[in-house]
């Protein structure tokens, strides 16, 4: 004999009951209705117009700098990517905006333009709303 046959007996998640079709198939639930809207529960559904699209998002939009809410200072994420970015491009042969005084390291390099403001990126900080901010580099206060 099998363990599972031996130990097991007849009841709740039995070889029996797993086996068991819930519904037939001319026996489904019927649909939900939500605010006298037919939600898509396997038979015809709303109109197109009536369907909320998950995953699609309206257009952003930009916030002006007058009402801009997010704080002014830069991240430490944000300081992250930016010496990254600004490091890879200095590898890959971008013009230096700072003396270098004979440093080679593209980090160090990235370090010392963000230190003196001179990096000529943009942060962009996504809302809730789907609208953003734009914060140049040397708008943002760096700790």
């Amino acid at each position: 004999m099998d363990e599972y046959e031996v130990n097991h007996t007849e009841g709740e998640n039995s070889p029996a009951d797993l086996n068991d079709d819930r519904f037939s198939d001319d026996e489904l639930p019927p649909p939900s209705v939500v605010d006298g809207k037919k939600v898509i529960n396997g038979g015809s559904g709303p109109a197109d117009d009536d369907i909320l699209k998950i995953g699609v998002r309206p257009t952003p939009h930009a916030v002006p700098k007058d009402q801009r809410i997010t704080t002014p200072y830069m991240t430490k994420y944000e300081r992250a990517r930016i010496l990254g970015t600004r490091a890879l491009q200095i590898a890959m042969n971008a013009p230096v905006l700072v003396d270098i005084e004979g440093e080679t390291d593209p980090l160090q390099i990235a370090q010392k333009e963000l230190s003196q403001k001179k990096i000529p990126l943009i942060v962009r900080r996504y809302l809730p709303d789907n609208s953003y901010e734009d914060w140049s580099v040397d708008e943002l206060i760096i700790d």
